[in-house]
């Protein structure tokens, strides 16, 4: 019966110990509002643009909470590297509320938010790092 319990307390106290040492931590960076009450014809005014720096070989994920006050579009994230599109949240016609990004070089990368199918919306997009 001894032997049972020291297993039993043995194999519990790994596994704690094993969620502790392999847990991510998120940490809060930024988080960005985009909301857009009225499309208009000029297509850059319905576009939300903002520079960040990143940092190589760091993770980041991306949170989208979108209908909020009851919009119905939903935000489409870019992460640009200059003029080329390194992540996104809406690929092959999969979309993402949640995505990563790994980084691969420290520099300044742009974010564009705009809403699917050029529809009003207000959303809040939330950065972490993972650690």
């Amino acid at each position: 019966m001894k032997k049972i319990l020291y297993l039993f307390f043995t194999i519990l106290l790994l596994q704690l110990v094993s969620k502790n040492l392999f847990a991510q931590k998120d940490i809060f960076i930024k988080e960005f509002q985009f909301e857009l009450k009225k499309i208009s014809a000029n297509q850059y005014e319905n576009e939300y643009f903002l520079t960040i720096t990143l940092n190589k070989n760091s993770l980041y994920k991306f949170i989208v909470l979108n209908h909020i006050g009851d919009f119905p579009g939903v935000a489409v994230i870019e992460i640009l590297d200059h003029d080329k599109v390194v992540a996104a949240n809406y690929v092959g016609g999969k979309y993402y509320e949640k995505f990563m990004f790994k980084c691969t070089k420290t520099g300044f990368y742009d974010i564009l938010i705009h809403f699917e199918d050029n529809k009003k919306g207000s959303s809040l997009i939330k950065l972490f790092l993972v650690q």
